[in-house]
């Protein structure tokens, strides 16, 4: 005969202490079933799990000014770059994640801003070009408006960009490291009012989003090069 007493669902003060010593009892989400395949796949889904909150805290955190600009954009490329990496390193984890959204629902996780972020795949400090206290500075010291190194690499990261669409590059994975860092490149210069920022802004978020065995359509890639050769004569207008 077992000495553990029967659980009262009614009210008694008994019944209460059973149900909040149930709640501080370790789960188990391994059994002796589970092979070493399924326990790594359900621990990278835990861990993309702990990401998008702790992204939602970080956002949460920027929006009411309880952290800089330079602390935030650090943890952001921190996370961002760790939830991609645990996607891009398992197959079996990207069978079962599915995508964001079917994760999310999957799990009802309600963090629409760490969401957002993910699926933009920038902090918005670099989507809207927001320079921190430890930012390269765009005004050289002999006072000209702009940073000629930061120019220069701008002006070399349009070219790399151009040159990769017309050599046929079109997946993911090779578009989107090349358009983030134009997008970084620009910020280092430091026009706020670039009108283009926002297309730029608009490819990276739609390369972004693809998964990691696509690649942009014929048509998408010759509008994504007419839309970088006008920015690349915006950006020189621009300087002037």
């Amino acid at each position: 005969m077992s000495d553990r007493a029967p659980v009262n669902y009614y009210g008694s003060k008994n019944s209460t202490r059973s149900f909040n010593n149930a709640l501080f009892e370790e789960v188990p989400l391994f059994d002796a079933s589970t092979t070493p395949q399924q326990r790594e796949v359900t621990e990278t889904l835990s861990e993309i799990y702990s990401i998008i909150v702790a992204l939602e805290q970080v956002e949460k955190a920027y929006l009411k000014d309880g952290i800089s600009s330079d602390d935030y954009t650090v943890s952001v490329n921190k996370l961002i770059a760790q939830y991609k990496t645990y996607l891009a390193n398992n197959s079996d984890v990207q069978a079962v994640f599915g995508d964001l959204q079917q994760f999310r629902q999957r799990w009802n996780i309600n963090a629409s801003n760490a969401i957002a972020r993910l699926e933009r795949g920038m902090p918005v400090t670099v989507e809207h070009g927001i320079q921190g206290s430890s930012g390269d500075n765009p005004a050289s010291s002999s006072g000209t408006q702009f940073n000629a190194k930061a120019v220069a690499e701008a002006t070399g990261n349009f070219i790399t960009v151009m040159d990769a669409l017309k050599l046929r590059l079109k997946a993911k994975d090779q578009l989107h490291p090349l358009m983030s860092e134009l997008l970084l490149s620009i910020n280092r210069v430091g026009p706020q009012d670039f009108e283009k920022r926002s297309k730029l802004v608009e490819w990276i978020v739609q390369i972004n989003k693809m998964k990691a065995n696509e690649s942009l359509g014929d048509d998408e890639a010759r509008e994504l090069l007419f839309d970088l050769d006008s920015a690349y004569k915006a950006f020189y207008t621009l300087l002037g």
